[in-house]
């Protein structure tokens, strides 16, 4: 049987949410954002499950597993997301595909994961994106050197997919901690990266604001229900 493992990287500080509370534990209908997060992978057959903490939210990880009764590990995080992801995935089982999906990233759907799941057992690595709708330009300081086209541009989110086997050979020979995802190590490594179509919803809680759109989209999905 395929084993599929899942990383999710939960130790950071959540400085830009500008809150004592880190995002992934902030309370919205009842729940935290990390149990909305896991309720969305309950139902997906899974051989192991790593998340990323540090020493003063591991305790509340394991509280929060318990309560929802989800089979995980906590593992201690590094100091950037890319240190965790890359503690997480050496501490993981043996596996075909490994998974991996920001604990703030709570909308996202279970038609989606199995589409990132399906189409990583034909691509080395697969991540998720949607077009870029805004006009984004690149800047130096606080001058304007040049408009990009939005037509090239896309934003990415996850949960991104590897093969197992393929990621691990770019974290030997490529491994750089300043990675943003771990898509970019398999760009280093020089293999392609497959893109599948995302979800508007799947954003990632950031900032305050963003708190407001997960809301009325919980709000949203309990009225459908």
């Amino acid at each position: 049987m395929s084993k599929i493992n899942l990383i999710i990287p939960a130790a950071g500080t959540s400085n830009r949410f500008q809150s004592i509370i880190p995002k992934q534990f902030h309370v919205l209908n009842g729940k935290t954002i990390l149990e909305h997060t896991l309720s969305a992978f309950k139902d997906i057959q899974l051989e192991d499950c790593l998340i990323a903490v540090n020493k003063n939210t591991e305790e509340k990880v394991h509280d929060i597993l318990e309560k929802i009764s989800f089979s995980a590990r906590t593992v201690r995080g590094g100091d950037t997301r890319a240190e965790s992801v890359r503690e997480a995935f050496y501490e993981a089982k043996e596996s075909d595909i490994t998974l991996i999906h920001d604990a703030a990233r709570m909308c996202l759907t279970r038609p989606l994961i199995e589409r990132v799941i399906e189409a990583a057992w034909r691509y080395d690595a697969v991540i998720p994106a949607i077009p870029v709708t805004d006009t984004i330009k690149k800047v130096q300081k606080d001058r304007v050197i040049k408009t990009l086209t939005r037509d090239d541009l896309v934003a990415v989110q996850t949960p991104q997919a590897f093969k197992t086997a393929s990621l691990r050979r770019a974290y030997e020979n490529y491994y750089d901690k300043s990675i943003t995802d771990e898509a970019s190590l398999i760009e280093n490594a020089g293999n392609a990266v497959h893109i599948i179509k995302g979800e508007s919803d799947n954003i990632k809680v950031t900032y305050p604001l963003d708190l407001e759109y997960v809301r009325n989209y919980i709000k949203k999905n309990n009225n459908n229900n």
